[in-house]
């Protein structure tokens, strides 16, 4: 007979959103059971963040001691061994799982179930030899790489996210089926790595950014060797000799071109994971986006929350972090759950960066024409010229009276200077907040506070503020 089990939380998922649940909820002292059909640490440490990380420090170190002469720098000629690479993604891995593992899980005082979870009914979950019956549960199942439907693509061997990181030997021409953030990650770490690579997709590359800093990524990707080939109809893919074959137009009438490439990777983006889990039993509604919730995380299920990739929205570590604070505020206080997902960054990890918080340009002046567009070029920042990384700029949208909306940073480290806004906008401060830190020198940060400065000046002070500085010239 199966033990049942009555926690307070029983989270479905074993990936950074639901360790972080688990987590917090344990640290609080509520019973909480963590179910994980496969790998703690879930898609971040197997294919995710953590690899592609790994891969793009290793093809950062190469880039570096390639741009040496510049600096007066010069060595033996320089090689890369694949089979070293993987196995340095590799070591990464191993050395962040214990951190997610299941023994410091139970330490902390999370129950762990290692067996796939099933809802039996709205109130009970199935996972093992156990049924759970908690008085909240919640999905926290992450997403698996998406296979899109292309003519001869089911024919032929290809690599997706979870296998992208394995490859020991040089391919001739790699071919990245996507561009977005992700696919153009890795398709810029192998590119200086030393592989030929051609970025093929549908769409607009880097689609969710705002074109005019995704701009200067895409410049940087074409000057380093890599064929973006965006916008364009694939009308087929096939198996040639030693390699693959992808057929593309590149506009309504345009004739057929054929791309051919030694190795493909589908990195066309990421699909919910909501296979077998019986939520048609359970009453969760969900679609091709994910677990459909309201704005307080909520499914169509009273009992059940849903947080991270599971969820419509961007994808990252930090929101799932984020939402995983949310639910648990809302299931111990019962207080609202609200999602400001918004005020979670996004970083875009090529070189240069791309990132982003609050609202964009574009979304703000829908709601408010007046709103104010603040910018600043990297060029003008005394440590982005001694490091000789000058390409780049800060755009700032703030309201009429200097609240901020949001902030984009696209340039080199823009994933480290982002923090800053996320923290201004997240405590709903102001622009006048920036001019009240003293950044080191040389350094970056000195790009926020020199933005913050453009507020003011001829034309430009809100009319309140010179009102003030008028009056008390005359009485003061």
């Amino acid at each position: 007979m199966a033990e049942v089990l009555t926690p307070d939380i029983c989270v479905i998922g074993g990936g950074p959103a639901g360790i972080a649940l688990a987590t917090k909820a344990a640290r609080s002292a509520v019973p909480v059971i963590l179910i994980e059909k496969s790998r703690m640490g879930g898609a971040n440490l197997a294919y995710g963040s953590i690899p592609s990380k790994a891969l793009i420090a290793a093809a950062g170190h190469y880039e570096v001691l390639r741009h040496g002469p510049a600096f007066g720098v010069t060595g033996a000629p320089l090689q890369v061994n694949f089979g070293k690479v993987s196995e340095h993604i590799r070591s990464v891995a191993d050395a962040v799982a214990p951190h997610v593992s299941s023994e410091r899980l139970a330490a902390l005082g999370v129950r762990v179930i290692a067996a796939p979870a099933r809802f039996l009914d709205r109130r009970t979950v199935i996972a093992g030899e156990f049924t759970i019956n908690a008085r909240r549960f919640v999905l926290a199942t992450g997403a698996v790489p998406a296979v899109p439907e292309i003519p001869g693509l089911a024919g032929i061997d290809y690599m997706t996210a979870e296998s992208a990181f394995d490859i020991t030997r040089k391919p001739s021409h790699l071919l990245v089926l996507g561009a977005n953030a992700h696919a153009l990650e890795i398709a810029q770490a192998y590119t200086r790595l030393g592989v030929d690579t051609t970025v093929i997709d549908g769409a607009p590359a880097l689609p969710d950014d705002d074109p005019e800093l995704a701009e200067v990524v895409l410049e940087r990707l074409r000057a380093e060797g890599i064929r973006v080939r965006d916008r364009v109809a694939l009308s087929g893919i096939a198996r040639r000799r030693g390699g693959i074959r992808v057929t593309i137009a590149e506009g309504e009438g345009e004739a057929e071109v054929q791309v051919d490439g030694s190795h493909l990777l589908v990195a066309a983006g990421r699909s919910p994971n909501v296979a077998d889990l019986g939520l048609d039993a359970a009453g969760v509604a969900f679609d091709r986006d994910g677990v459909v919730v309201d704005r307080h995380l909520r499914t169509t299920n009273r009992r059940v929350y849903a947080i991270g990739d599971v969820v419509a929205g961007p994808s990252a570590v930090n929101r799932g972090d984020y939402q995983a604070g949310r639910v648990l505020r809302a299931v111990l206080f019962r207080l609202p759950a609200r999602d400001r997902s918004t005020d979670v960054p996004v970083v875009t990890f090529t070189d240069p960066g791309l990132a982003r918080v609050g609202l964009g340009a574009a979304d703000a002046l829908k709601r408010d024409s007046k709103v104010r567009i603040l910018r600043f070029p990297f060029i003008e920042n005394d440590r982005a010229q001694a490091e000789r990384m000058p390409s780049g700029f800060i755009k700032v949208v703030t309201s009429r009276r200097g609240r901020l909306l949001g902030a984009a940073i696209v340039g080199h480290d823009a994933g480290e200077q982002i923090a800053l806004w996320s923290f201004a906008i997240a405590n709903r401060l102001g622009i006048e907040s920036m001019l009240s830190f003293v950044p080191p020198y040389p350094a970056r940060a000195e790009i926020s506070r020199r933005v913050a400065e453009t507020f003011y000046g001829p034309g430009l002070t809100p009319g309140w503020y010179r009102r003030i500085i008028e009056f008390l010239r005359k009485f003061g």
